[in-house]
């Protein structure tokens, strides 16, 4: 059970780090478009394509590992995914009319509906996540949801605004963004400051595991966030790693101190996910599937950037 779970959320924090970096060159776009548009649009192109096929594998997946949810949540998110899903196709639309069009002004309108539409994604989606972990503005027992309650809560804004300020972080930090260097590292530790603020307000038990059992794991984060500022301000090119081996092991850490519970702790995912042969298959299969996908996607990340940029700069 508990490597079913595991398996699930390391996919998940997977999808949630390749969109993180997203929302944060979807920030840089809108602020700082002409310094870093050619850069970023460059890895831009397959990142997209690499993060909307992690997102379908990562929902096959959670409806292998929690059949039983499927009903529950289907029935309560089915309105914010779909408003999530128009935003998402309208991003993928205008980025790849950003593509292909030659005239710069069109690009650049085009570029920055799409780093809107990001955040709107963004938005939507986190908001769906905060409420399923804090089971704020949901009614389990009727199958219902206050959507304004679920979009308007301090512990959904906190989480927002620390997430995004990470991606900020990551990004600029990816990217070696320089012109507001000083702000990398305090959109870094707002962005911890706030989650532990939303987390600490609604959800003590989250807190008290993060500084309980998960201290040696909290520590390490901290070290290896250290680790990640000193590359920067360093200008070493493997600050860009560490960064988002950081982001990853993060949403992992979040994701260890959550479970087994969800809404607030009124639920146990244990009570819902697949058992018998039938979690053996789903966990081979994952593994397996997983596997392919992940060689498939670095191959492809490799072709149309790393090898792309090699041979049009000599170096990468």
């Amino acid at each position: 059970m508990v490597l079913m779970f595991s398996i699930n959320y390391f996919i998940f924090s997977i999808f949630l780090t390749l969109f993180g970096l997203e929302v944060g060159i979807a920030v840089t776009m809108l602020l700082e478009y002409d310094k870093h548009k050619d850069r970023m649009k460059r890895f831009l192109m397959p990142l997209w394509e690499v993060t909307g096929t992690f997102a379908v594998f990562y929902l096959v997946n959670l409806e292998a590992t929690v059949p039983s949810l499927l009903m529950l949540v289907g029935t309560i998110f089915v309105v914010p995914l779909l408003v999530a899903a128009i935003f998402f196709i309208l991003r993928n639309a205008f980025l790849s009319y950003s593509e292909y069009m030659g005239d710069k002004s069109s690009e650049k309108r085009y570029l920055h509906i799409y780093a809107i539409a990001t955040l709107l994604v963004a938005f939507i989606a986190i908001s769906v996540l905060d409420s399923g972990i804090s089971g704020i503005g949901i009614n389990a027992s009727a199958y219902s949801i206050n959507m304004l309650k679920m979009f308007v809560n301090s512990f959904n804004i906190l989480m927002f605004i620390g997430i995004a300020l990470l991606s900020v972080f990551v990004a600029a930090v990816f990217f070696d963004v320089r012109e507001y260097k000083w702000f990398s590292g305090l959109a870094a530790i707002l962005g911890i400051i706030a989650i532990a603020i939303a987390t600490h307000s609604a959800m003590e038990y989250l807190f008290s595991a993060a500084f309980g059992p998960g201290a040696p794991y909290l520590i390490g984060l901290l070290a290896l966030l250290g680790i990640a500022l000193y590359l920067y301000y360093s200008k070493n090119k493997y600050a860009r790693y560490a960064a988002v081996l950081w982001f990853l092991l993060a949403v992992n850490f979040f994701g260890f101190m959550q479970s087994p519970y969800l809404l607030g702790g009124t639920a146990d995912i244990n009570n819902y996910l697949a058992t018998g042969p039938m979690a053996f298959y789903v966990n081979l299969v994952t593994l397996v599937g997983g596997t392919i996908l992940a060689v498939s996607l670095v191959f492809m990340v490799y072709v149309s950037y790393i090898k792309k940029t090699q041979s049009t700069t000599g170096s990468y």
